[in-house]
């Protein structure tokens, strides 16, 4: 099977989430500089387009994440293409960053931004944020499989022999379930359809057997421009053992990733 470049193109602007209550907004706020670093590198990683607004004014730039310059404890941002509505940014105190990672949504704010030279070009730079909020629906979290050797779940495939299965790619992975590229000709994976005996082999750790049940699926793009579809499925009566192992696996590919 081909391996396609998984990351998904995310080519709109992002609007601030607004709370009904300051409790509400904290449920989904992360305070460690560890994740928040591990979770910008991921809108990095992803190529995804940042929303930054200022000031109380609807006015917006459509920019992304260029690095983390960990020692000088900033996050250096694209800079934008209207050089009014960048001077104006530059004076403003009240900025918001609007983006996606994982396809989770993600915001932080900070007060002060500088204009720099990175590489060459305008940039803009701001301190990596005390907090940020992540938005997600479901409790797990989820972490993308990696795009060269991408994890697969082998499903039988129903009717056929025992030894008839098939290979689907995961997007992403998370202890409620999976993400699959569907492009397989037999393997159906419209909603409400339950796969049972599947495995998923997680390097260094071992391979999981789990039921699987399709929740929904959409069409989405991919960084090379192929359109395909996006199935999720949910994991079902996950053993306590296997769900240990996928918890496991992310910590080891966070691990991973922050070590880059």
């Amino acid at each position: 099977m081909q391996e396609p470049d998984q990351e998904i193109a995310i080519t709109s602007k992002l609007k601030p989430t607004q709370f009904s209550s300051p409790d509400t907004e904290e449920n989904f706020r992360v305070h460690s500089q560890i994740d928040i670093i591990f979770i910008l590198r991921g809108v990095i990683q992803a190529n995804s387009l940042v929303t930054l607004y200022h000031g109380i004014t609807d006015d917006f730039i459509l920019t992304a994440i260029l690095a983390i310059d960990l020692q000088n404890n900033r996050v250096i941002v694209d800079y934008g293409s209207d050089e009014k509505i960048c001077q104006q940014a530059l004076q403003s105190k009240e900025l918001t960053f609007v983006t996606v990672q994982n396809r989770v949504k993600v915001e932080f704010t900070c007060d002060q931004i500088q204009k720099i030279q990175f590489e060459g070009k305008d940039a803009f730079a701001v301190n990596i944020p005390a907090s940020l909020l992540r938005i997600q629906r479901r409790d797990h979290f989820r972490i993308s499989t990696p795009i060269i050797n991408p994890l697969k779940c082998i499903i039988p495939i129903p009717g056929g022999t025992p030894s008839s299965k098939a290979e689907v790619a995961l997007l992403d992975i998370s202890c409620g379930g999976i993400a699959v590229i569907d492009q397989h000709p037999v393997i159906n994976f419209d909603p409400g359809i339950i796969y049972e005996n599947c495995q998923i082999a997680l390097p260094e750790i071992g391979t999981i057997k789990i039921t699987i049940k399709v929740k929904n699926t959409y069409e989405i793009t991919l960084r090379n421009g192929q359109n395909c579809m996006r199935a999720g499925c949910q994991f079902m009566s996950l053993p306590a053992s296997m769900e240990a192992m996928i918890q496991r696996y992310i910590t080891k590919q966070e691990q991973m990733r922050k070590n880059k």
